[in-house]
């Protein structure tokens, strides 16, 4: 067994044309070249590559000039996943793989990955203090559960338990005509549309949605006074005395009419600072902050609690326009683009810096 490697796993992605296969190649170079500090070789390899007789897989691993080449090593003791699933079938797919790795008595997965979003939400509410920051999210049966939501909040949003990246999330609007759709499609496409009537409605919920796992939530007003929706993504990892710490806080702002302010479907990012200081007073700045630092304290200790190890999370979190807190999502598996957007390289830095840390530390044991 190969102490000294770092094993990731992801997911083959067949269409693309490039060297290495795989997505987050750039992050994967970076963790390679901060484990060449710590004597840590990474390999990434997808699981379905294993061959576990032998107890060997075939992959990837980073040459000295930052090239990519194919190998095939011993299966690595300490492994991270950072397969991203584009679908049920990927993930349906995958599942078994992933789930022998986590049982297998040799073998450390730096963080088990959270199961869905309604999963997520009913560990949050076992810790009374989250209580106020949790939207009130049940799981999608029928459009009944819709209109009873339009009845009680000013409208209704729905999102897949299991999406990423703002993908089939809408939200419907009651209006004196009928009701107003935006969001955006499973493609990740812009959608806006009107629907007449509640029959109407419902055939479009079924046909949307078409038998997958959905939640339906309230849809919040997380708009800056000119209407562009933001969003707080908050970094929290696991340091080298693998004690939790924040990496750090950045702002996603969509654009103008949008209801999502994710940055594959075209939002962009902002210091937290800057933006903060731009739409609130100082007062509630130090409010919001204080608060932030609070929800990163408590979620990542009370979902270890309930659902096992993790390595790293990723909050999202939304102010509404009366200025109250809310926590949209939480991901197992956080992407750090936002700190090149927002020119925060140091911070990017250390958020790649932690992982090889606490593997090391890890090692070290």
């Amino acid at each position: 067994m190969d102490k000294q490697t770092l094993g990731i796993t992801v997911c083959r992605e067949k269409a693309l044309k490039k060297i290495p296969p795989f997505y987050e190649a750039p992050y994967f170079l970076q963790l390679a070249q901060e484990g060449k500090k710590w004597g840590i070789e990474v390999f990434v390899f997808v699981p379905m590559d294993i061959n576990w007789r032998e107890r060997t897989v075939s992959g990837w691993t980073v040459q000295s000039h930052a090239t990519w080449v194919k190998a095939t090593k011993p299966l690595p003791s300490l492994i991270y996943d950072r397969c991203y699933y584009s679908n049920q079938k990927q993930f349906n797919e995958y599942q078994p793989y992933i789930k022998r790795l986590r049982t297998d008595p040799q073998i450390h997965l730096l963080g088990t990955p959270l199961k869905g979003k309604l999963q997520t939400f009913d560990i949050l509410k076992r810790n009374d203090n989250l209580h106020p920051y949790l939207p009130p999210t049940i799981l999608y049966q029928s459009a009944k559960e819709v209109f009873l939501f339009l009845e009680k909040y000013r409208g209704a949003l729905v999102k897949p338990n299991g999406g990423s990246h703002g993908r089939g999330v809408a939200a419907i609007l009651p209006q004196s005509t009928g009701y107003q759709i935006r969001g955006r499609d499973q493609m990740n496409r812009p959608m806006s549309r009107h629907i007449k009537s509640k029959e109407e409605l419902t055939s479009w919920l079924n046909s949307f949605i078409n038998h997958s796992r959905y939640l339906v939530q309230p849809y919040l007003s997380l708009y800056t006074p000119d209407r562009r929706p933001f969003d707080i993504r908050i970094l929290i990892q696991k340091n080298e005395q693998m004690q939790w710490e924040i990496t750090g806080m950045a702002v996603r702002t969509g654009k103008p009419q949008s209801i999502t302010s994710n940055l594959h479907g075209g939002g962009e990012a902002v210091s937290i600072q800057t933006f903060l200081e731009t739409h609130y007073s100082r007062q509630d700045i130090a409010s919001i902050l204080s608060q932030l630092t609070r929800i990163s304290q408590q979620v990542p200790q009370t979902i270890e609690a309930y659902h096992g190890n993790l390595v790293e999370l990723g909050l999202d979190i939304g102010i509404d326009q009366h200025g109250r807190i809310w926590i949209l999502e939480v991901n197992s598996k956080p992407g750090r683009t936002i700190f090149i957007k927002t020119g925060e390289l140091e911070l990017r830095e250390r958020a790649v810096q932690l992982p090889i840390r606490y593997a090391h530390a890890l090692l070290e044991q």
